[in-house]
């Protein structure tokens, strides 16, 4: 069962975008947070830093990761660097099980369990 998916965009500064993400990132919502910050780089080209809040993520399964995929690449394409901040353990589970957590999040897969402990 879906909880639906709330992506909200703002600009504290110039060049960082923080996208507020809420709700649960799977089939069901596949499609809201790319179309969002595909949409809103292309009227902020100036922004080289998009930080995605993932703190209020509910779930996310196979498709939502994909979506976080598409997400990183549209980013980078842009110019930009992603970030995914306050990540869940759940989140971290999945991105280590599947092999993503340096490639979206630029940092080593252990790095985060010896911060967190």
């Amino acid at each position: 069962m879906t909880t639906g998916l709330t992506c909200t965009w703002t600009t504290p500064e110039d060049a960082t975008a923080a996208v507020t993400i809420s709700g649960d990132l799977e089939f069901a919502t596949a499609g809201t947070l790319l179309r969002l910050v595909t949409e809103r780089l292309a009227g902020h080209p100036g922004v080289r830093d998009v930080r995605l809040d993932c703190g209020e993520i509910g779930f996310c399964d196979s498709s939502g990761l994909s979506e976080l995929m598409k997400v990183h690449r549209v980013v980078v394409e842009a110019g930009a660097r992603l970030h995914l901040d306050n990540r869940q353990p759940a989140l971290d589970r999945l991105l280590l099980r599947t092999g993503t957590a340096v490639y979206l999040t630029g940092e080593a897969a252990d790095t985060r369990a010896r911060r967190d402990s």
